[in-house]
């Protein structure tokens, strides 16, 4: 019976055991913690399920205790029972040794390298600035997990607080060293914008150099609306002029890009095999200047602005799309050629383009002349065109700007410093010049009149 009970633990000691690394890590890599739990919990209930298939008959209570087989009266000897049985001592040894460092180590190790790549968690970089996540930080070093880093700097570069940020944000976070240009204080604010495919960065602050440490394999396009940039990319001279952009190359130690006076600097990170496969050429054009003249470059401009001041405000699917536009822009601005060229023409800068438009609409709301001709000749489209955007995008021209038209109203309505103004005023101020049209629009689209609301908003504040 003894043999009964030793082949009944080979058979459900791999029940009993955590579910292996490769799994619980794949699914934590894909789906989170959460997954690992309720992968566990499975395995769990299969176990349950597996002994209650025993039949009562095959158990002897007795000798699965350690009792002896042929002395009714012996006492149970569970420790010697475990180790005359080797299947026994595995599955002990083995959920010892899982708390410690098994299974749960190697899967939170996948698992936080999945996390890591939510746009959420992902690591800033800019310029090879990277940020790890928190998660990260709690499971490879516990004694940093509360260190925030510190991602501006203002004060005197020769006191240990500079020393001190350059050595744990610059060099430890950003693998960048920020090197100082001149004499007298140092000002530097950065803000990261984290997207699915790149990563974008603007700072703002006093002339200063941008050392690479050599540790990041992405390739960077920067570029300073205000201020030249001058350095090198190994042996390559950089050389650009306020407005233009150019390619650096972060994995090259030593490379450095400056900027030369107080002001804006700006960049992206790609990922080098991505935009190597879009465009060959890439590398070819490190340290060169792109006139930010260009039509191209100055809607990759425009649009990078744009991403950068809405990403934390998107729906990830709109994150996606909006990362998507950007990286085909980059592309496009680069020099794709054939059918990545063309794929990227369809996506990025027909998206780049509307964005454009919806911009210039929104500029112009409260003017009578706004109208389609208006708005093609100034883009150098037909007004088939601009219309047949606005569809593909799922809406109308005039739907589009009817409803920012009555946002508009609905906001000034609700302005307490307005109050004084007239129904009228605020429909002009909106660009309704019809004011019996605009009653009837907002009203089909609030359900109140515009009496209604500035009341109720009275009510409430």
């Amino acid at each position: 019976m003894c043999k009964t009970i030793s082949a009944g633990s080979r058979s459900t000691s791999r029940w009993h055991r955590a579910p292996s690394p490769p799994l619980s890590g794949c699914l934590g890599y894909k789906f989170g913690y959460v997954a690992v739990l309720a992968l566990a919990a499975a395995f769990g209930a299969i176990a349950i399920a597996c002994v209650l298939m025993i039949p009562a008959k095959a158990i002897d209570d007795r000798a699965s205790r350690g009792c002896k087989e042929n002395d009714p009266d012996s006492a149970p000897d569970a420790f010697t029972m475990l180790l005359k049985h080797r299947a026994l001592l595995v599955l002990a040894l083995f959920h010892l040794g899982t708390p410690g460092c098994g299974t749960r180590s190697r899967s939170q190790r996948v698992i936080a390298r999945g996390l890591s790549r939510n746009p959420a968690l992902l690591r800033l970089r800019s310029t090879g600035l990277t940020i790890q996540p928190a998660v990260n930080r709690q499971l490879t070093c516990p004694s940093r997990s509360m260190i925030q880093p510190q991602l501006s700097f203002d004060g005197d570069p020769n006191g240990q607080a500079y020393e001190r940020w350059r050595e744990q944000f610059c060099r430890q976070v950003a693998d960048v060293d920020f090197v100082p240009i001149g004499e007298g204080r140092v000002h530097r604010t950065i803000s990261p914008a984290i997207l699915p495919r790149l990563r974008l960065s603007a700072s703002f602050g006093t002339p200063m150099s941008f050392v690479s440490l050599g540790t990041n394999d992405e390739l960077v396009i920067t570029m300073s609306p205000n201020s030249a940039l001058s350095g090198t990319m190994g042996r390559r001279p950089l050389e650009v002029a306020a407005g233009d952009v150019t390619i650096g190359d972060p994995s090259i130690k030593g490379a450095h890009i400056t900027q030369t006076t107080h002001g804006n600097f700006q960049t992206a990170l790609l990922p080098r095999k991505a935009l190597l496969r879009a465009c060959p050429n890439a590398e070819d054009l490190i340290a060169r200047s792109i006139p930010g003249a260009n039509p191209i470059t100055s809607m990759f401009l425009r649009y990078y602005d744009l991403a950068h001041t809405y990403a934390d405000k998107l729906a990830p699917a709109e994150l996606d799309a909006v990362s998507q536009h950007l990286f085909d822009l980059s592309v496009l601005m680069i020099g794709a050629r054939g059918d990545v060229a063309e794929q990227a023409r369809m996506r990025g800068l027909a998206a780049a383009r509307l964005e454009t438009l919806k911009s210039d609409i929104l500029a112009q709301l409260d003017n009578p002349a706004l109208s389609l001709t208006v708005l093609s000749a100034a883009h150098r489209i037909s007004p088939r065109t601009i219309q047949l955007m606005f569809e593909q995008a799922g809406i109308t021209y005039s739907g589009f700007v009817l409803e920012q038209r009555l946002l508009r109203a609905e906001r000034l309505l609700r302005n307490p410093n307005l109050r004084a103004r007239k129904i009228i005023e605020i429909a002009h101020l909106a660009g309704f010049h019809d004011v019996s049209y605009f009653h009837r629009a907002f009203r089909r689209r609030f359900g109140r009149t515009p009496d209604d609301v500035r009341k109720l908003s009275g009510e409430m504040g």
